[in-house]
This record gives structure tokens, sequence and C-alpha cells, in this order.
């Protein structure tokens, strides 16, 4: 998921006689590349989103949650079963922002305490690629929803959407945990040499052939073929509701109940579309990248470290732009983050009322007579 490049201590050298630069010079210039690199996009653009994503995600949870108790009609079934989709796809988006925060603790993993080096080496990495895996099969379950809601409609009102999609969530929970779970056992706590702390590296395999089969094919399960199959169910979705508009006009001859539901319809297949859009550009750089990276605990060479530092903050960016994605299309979401707006402007309007109020209060005396503070009160 996340790793950020280590500097090293820059090799010492002698300038050749002739001037030219030497194999060493040319080292500390691509060592001072890449500390710039780690100093930049590790210490300050990720962390920023990071909070970004966590505070807009945590925001979606509230909105979302709120619009699913409001849509419990028989009429709201389809809408309120993509408002759970998209409530449990922001969940999960908070957890991996709650898990990226011991990843950007200790950048450098070198005399780590033992409970820290035993969970970079055994539990980071099945955790937050389980998170991120979790997230990429809701999605695929929220595509076959609305294909299914699109393309076979009738079959769609026929069978209970809310049970299948409490069944596809719980899988999307758990088919990405038992991808990761080998993940844990292939790296190791091992004490420096100096015994001022750990560390850890990579263990060794029985097969390192049968090891890197078993990333391929974990990497196809985890965003390869969820990220065919968005593609290919959404092409299918646009195609069906451009067909389903176009039938509908014909015969509700643009009555306003018609109009109405294709507009809702419309603005999900649109977020939906946007949603996936989104996940394919963030995600895709980082499924090339663990496919091409073989190396271990060992980094590449300054091209892969960039291209390592650009597919992170795209992963990180893709799960922070659902909040705005859904303001744009939703017209609901953006109702209800104004009614949240209004709660919170109220509350704080009353509090600060109160406390104006307890202030005032405090200034009235004892005696019989009211002092001036006390008639401010009564009035």
């Amino acid at each position: 998921m996340l790793r950020a490049c280590e500097p090293t201590v820059p090799t010492d050298y002698n300038s050749s006689q002739d001037g030219g630069p030497t194999e060493e010079t040319l080292q500390e210039s691509v060592q001072e590349t890449l500390d710039v690199l780690h100093e930049v996009v590790y210490r300050y653009l990720i962390p920023t989103l990071v909070s970004v994503n966590l505070f807009t995600n945590l925001l979606n949870v509230v909105i979302l949650g709120s619009l699913g108790r409001r849509q419990q009609r028989p009429q709201q079934q389809g809408q309120a079963t993509t408002f759970r989709y998209l409530l449990w796809l922001a969940v999960t988006d908070v957890l991996v922002s709650l898990f990226l925060v011991p990843a950007l603790i200790h950048l450098r993993r070198d005399d780590l305490p033992f409970g820290w080096a035993f969970y970079y080496a055994h539990l980071e990495t099945p955790i937050l690629n389980a998170l991120t895996s979790t997230s990429a099969y809701i999605m695929v379950g929220l595509s076959v929803d609305r294909f299914v809601a699109v393309c076979y409609p009738r079959r769609y009102c026929a069978i209970s959407a809310p049970r299948l999609a409490n069944i596809r969530i719980g899988l999307s929970l758990l088919v990405p945990v038992l991808l990761y779970v080998p993940h844990g056992f292939f790296q190791q706590v091992t004490c420096n040499a100096n015994g001022t702390g750990w560390n850890y590296q990579g263990a060794e395999m029985a097969s390192r052939t049968a090891w890197f089969v078993w990333q391929v094919v974990v990497e196809l399960f985890h965003r390869l073929a969820p990220a065919s199959l968005l593609l290919f169910l959404n092409i299918r979705i646009i195609y069906a509701f451009r067909k389903l508009m176009a039938r509908r006009k014909n015969i509700t001859s643009g009555k306003e109940e018609g109009s109405g539901k294709a507009q809702q319809e419309q603005h999900l297949v649109y977020t939906l579309v946007a949603i996936v859009t989104t996940f394919l550009l963030s995600n895709l750089p980082a499924a090339v990248l663990a496919l091409i990276d073989t190396a271990g605990s060992d980094y590449g060479p300054l091209a892969v470290e960039i291209f390592r530092a650009v597919a992170n903050s795209l992963e990180v960016l893709g799960s922070s732009l659902n909040l705005v994605l859904y303001f744009c299309f939703v017209p609901d979401v953006r109702q209800e983050m104004l009614r949240c707006l209004r709660r919170v402007r109220g509350g704080a309007r009353g509090m600060l009322d109160h406390a104006k109020t307890s202030h005032c209060s405090s200034y009235s005396t004892t005696d019989d007579k009211p002092s001036k503070a006390t008639e401010c009160v009564e009035i």
C-alpha cells in the first residue's frame, strides 16, 4: 500500500582527476533527490491527503447514515440500497485513513521498539491492503446492484435487494482478509546488529517463484479483476440506461412523475460512473507498482521511487474525492449536508446564547432589588 523510500547515508567520494562526475558523485546526487522526494511527499503531501480523507469520509458516514434511515419506503428501495453501499465504502475509507497514520509515524524504520517492528512486519501490509481491496469489492457489489436495477428491473424488484447488499458487503470484507493472511508471514522481526533496537526483513520462502505467482494472483483479485468488472458493468449500465431513458420518454411523454424518477436514477448512475472512474485512475498506478515492485524491503532506482510516490498519492487522493462526487451528482446528499450544517450552526448558536446567558446571570446580586443583569435575563 504505502511505503516510503528510506534515505541512506551518502557514500564518501573523491573527485576524479579530470574534474568530471564520478560514480560516487552521481550516487550522492540521486540520494539527495530521494531525500527531497521523501520529505515533500511523505512528510507533507500524503499526511495532508490523509487528513482530508479522514474528514471527508467521516462526513460521508454521517450524511449517508442519515439518508439510509430516511429511505425506508418500498419505492425507495433501490436508492436506500445504493446509499448502504456508499456508507460502507465511506466506513472502509475511514479505516484506511486511520491505519495509514501508523504507516506515516515511522518512515525510517531503523531502531524500532519491538511492538512497532512486529506491527510493520506482520500486520501493516495485510490490514492496509485488505481494506483497500474491500473498497474495490464494495464498488463491484454496487455496480452489480445498479446493473441489475437498470438492465433487469423486474428481477430487481422481485428479489430482496437489501439482503443481497448485506451479503455482498459481508463477502467484500471476508475475501480480502483471506487473500492477505499469508502476507502477514512473509517478513520477520530481527534485532539490529548493534543491539539498539528492532527492524524487519523479508523471510526466506520455500519457493520464491511460487511466492511471486501468489503475489500476482492476489494483485489480480485485489485490483485488476475488480477494475475489469467495474469497467464492463458500467459500460453496460450506461448503454442500458440510455435505451431505458429513450423508452421512458416515449411512454410517459414528459410526465412530471416519470421525469422526476428518471432524473433520480440518472443522478445515481452518474455518481456511480464518477466513483468508478476515480477508482480506476487512482488505483491502476498502484496495481502496476505492485506488479513491478519485487524488491521487497530494498528500494528501487529513482524512477521507481517517483512512480511509487505518485501511485501512493493518487491512491490516498481517490478516496477523499467521494464527498465531492456525492455533492456534485446526488441532490439528496447536498440537501442532507445543508441540513447538517444548519443543525451545527443552530447548535453552536444555542451554545453561544447559553454561554452569554450564564455569563450575564453571574453578575446578578442576592439583594431584593434585581440588578441590571438580572433584568436582562428576565426579558
